[in-house]
């Protein structure tokens, strides 16, 4: 796990490290039930108080991204995937079906629940589910080019409230918010935990960027933007200014287009800062890598 923290920032150090080990599980980067670092190690590797580390794996272990185990140390959380080695389909299907039989099912039973799955409706929309409000029209604008029925997204407090809301619905979500509602889904063939990017070609930029110089965050998340502060914040500290923008905010957006080195933009505000500056300093970040899209794209196909 890679971690770095500005003692320098304004930011608190608590706040870095959760970012930057919440993107790491929501990128895929830090996989289900990995074994993190000890309280102790970690706060010893970044020269910190170990109250510090605790408050944050406290934290992430409160939303459910960490599991922490008197004993056996912090883990990320599981995610419902099967550890099956073995993908050969008959393998597969016959030991499910002496899970069923030890389970005391008969074998008319299991086909007819099968009978019942195969005969579902099919997929009318795709659900995303993200607990930030602010993020769902970042969300909707990226998917929607891609796929030819309606995308919708809904916050993981509405889906767990209404849990009906998944029927004939391709449910997608970051690692970051599946361990809130997985076990309310009783279809998980029609949910794809995707991967988010991990920035790394913007974080790239920004470790470039000499110190002085101004780095500009335009969105129309607050939340988007205040992950991206502290994420710069733990790695340039206060050696890069960073001034952050909503796209309603016509007025200060032209002038700081002026004045900034580097812009990061998000989706939805991509076109308006094209047409500012004609792509000059401009880097539109994308929540979804193309193999992602393609991702959502065969479950929808295979298994809509």
């Amino acid at each position: 796990m890679k971690i770095s923290i500005n003692k320098d920032s304004s930011v608190p150090l608590r706040d870095q490290i959760i970012e930057q080990i919440s993107l790491q599980i929501a990128s895929g980067i830090l996989e289900s039930e990995t074994k993190l670092p000890s309280i102790r190690a970690l706060a010893g590797r970044l020269d910190i108080h170990y109250s510090t580390v605790t408050a944050a794996y406290n934290h992430l272990a409160d939303v459910g991204l960490l599991e922490i185990r008197q004993g056996s140390g912090v883990r990320v959380a599981k995610v419902g995937k099967s550890n099956e080695k073995s993908l050969d389909l008959e393998s597969l299907i016959m030991d499910f079906l002496v899970k069923c039989c030890e389970a005391g099912y008969s074998f008319e039973e299991v086909s007819k629940t099968a009978a019942q799955i195969n005969s579902r409706e099919p997929v009318e929309r795709i659900l995303a589910v993200d607990r930030n409000e602010d993020f769902h029209s970042v969300i909707s604008t990226e998917l929607e080019p891609h796929f030819s029925i309606p995308v919708d997204v809904v916050t993981t407090e509405a889906l767990l409230k209404d849990p009906s809301m998944a029927d004939r619905s391709l449910l997608i979500t970051s690692l970051y918010h599946i361990f809130a509602f997985q076990g309310s889904i009783k279809d998980r063939t029609r949910l794809v935990p995707c991967n988010i990017e991990p920035a790394r070609q913007e974080m790239e930029q920004v470790e470039a960027m000499r110190a002085g110089t101004i780095l500009l965050l335009v969105s129309v998340s607050q939340t988007l933007m205040n992950m991206a502060t502290k994420l710069v914040a733990a790695h340039r500290g206060e050696d890069v200014a960073v001034r952050q923008v909503m796209l309603d905010d016509k007025k200060e957006l032209e002038y700081m287009i002026d004045y900034a080195d580097l812009i990061l933009c998000d989706s939805p505000s991509e076109k308006r800062l094209m047409d500012l500056t004609g792509g000059k300093k401009l880097k539109c970040f994308k929540l979804y890598s193309p193999s992602t899209i393609s991702l959502i794209k065969d479950r929808l196909e295979n298994w809509g």
